[in-house]
């Protein structure tokens, strides 16, 4: 028995060194988004087209594709989005702990920066928001618990831009006690750096619509397809991946011509949610 399972024990050790550790790539992915009818994001709801009883003119597309690309080489990392409005970038350098986010829409070339400062102050203060609006629920009589995902995984297999992946379901249950389901389709034969992240840092969540428990995954998510509680659909799929890409330095290199700020200076009033003035001054 002390035979096999030190035979056991070998093997195991032998599949886990066989995983291959991923520093550079380059993925290409492609994202779907349907929105539900009404949809204005910026909307308080107060007008007829769901404006803040203003009835502002913009109106959300019925449907959107992002096409991203990303370049990851050791503790640095480019996302470039482009969809119908305009093109993002986002450069990640974790050994200077700064993320520079970059927008060029409607004609203007726009960005800002962050340090890990300021996203650990930016998450301080969502926390304490969320301890307020819980302490108030329970006063209440009412439950703010936070979910554990749920995840479970299939035998279900297919091949994605030529990788073998299987197939997962992961349920997280809201505050609200709603639950959300995603179909995420991962695979296991190689797993990527430290640092790496499918966002692209804090600040590139601002491009990227990823499922929430995404991150307990158990391997290199290929493609996933969820709906949000507002009836917004997100697909994703990886449509073609570079491992061990030779990649430049340069690639990494913050392009001239745009005008990038603290992110101090593009939040509300209060640090509130981000703000752009797309006119001239006095706009």
């Amino acid at each position: 028995m002390k035979y096999v399972l030190t035979l056991f024990t070998f093997m195991l050790a032998l599949g886990l060194q066989a995983q291959k550790v991923v520093d550079r790539a380059i993925i290409k992915m492609k994202t779907e988004i349907v929105f539900p009818e009404n949809f204005n994001p910026g909307g308080g709801g107060g007008g007829p087209d769901g404006g803040g009883g203003g009835g502002g003119s913009f109106q959300m597309p019925r449907d959107m594709e992002n096409n991203t690309t990303m370049w990851y080489k050791g503790d640095k990392t480019k996302m470039e989005n482009s969809s119908d409005f305009g093109t993002q970038q986002v450069y990640v350098d974790r050994k200077e702990k700064k993320t520079t986010t970059l927008m060029e829409m409607m004609g203007r070339k726009m960005g800002f920066y962050s340090t890990d400062a300021d996203a650990e102050e930016m998450r301080k203060r969502m926390d304490s928001s969320r301890n307020a609006k819980r302490d108030s629920l329970e006063k209440m009589g009412l439950s703010f618990a936070r979910n554990e995902p749920e995840i479970t995984y299939t035998n279900e297999s297919k091949t994605i831009a030529g990788i073998n992946c299987k197939k997962a379901i992961v349920k997280v249950k809201g505050q609200n006690n709603q639950v959300t389901e995603s179909t995420v389709w991962y695979t296991t034969d190689f797993v990527m750096g430290e640092g790496f992240s499918m966002s692209g840092g804090s600040a590139g969540r601002m491009m990227n619509m990823n499922p929430p428990g995404l991150d307990k995954l158990k391997g290199f998510p290929m493609e996933y397809e969820f709906s949000r509680q507002n009836g917004m659909k997100v697909h994703m799929q990886v449509t073609k991946i570079q491992l061990d890409a030779e990649i430049a330095d340069k690639t990494f290199e913050i392009p001239k011509g745009y005008d990038i700020k603290p992110m101090s200076e593009m939040q509300g009033p209060g640090g509130g949610g981000m703000r752009f003035r797309m006119g001239g001054p006095g706009s």
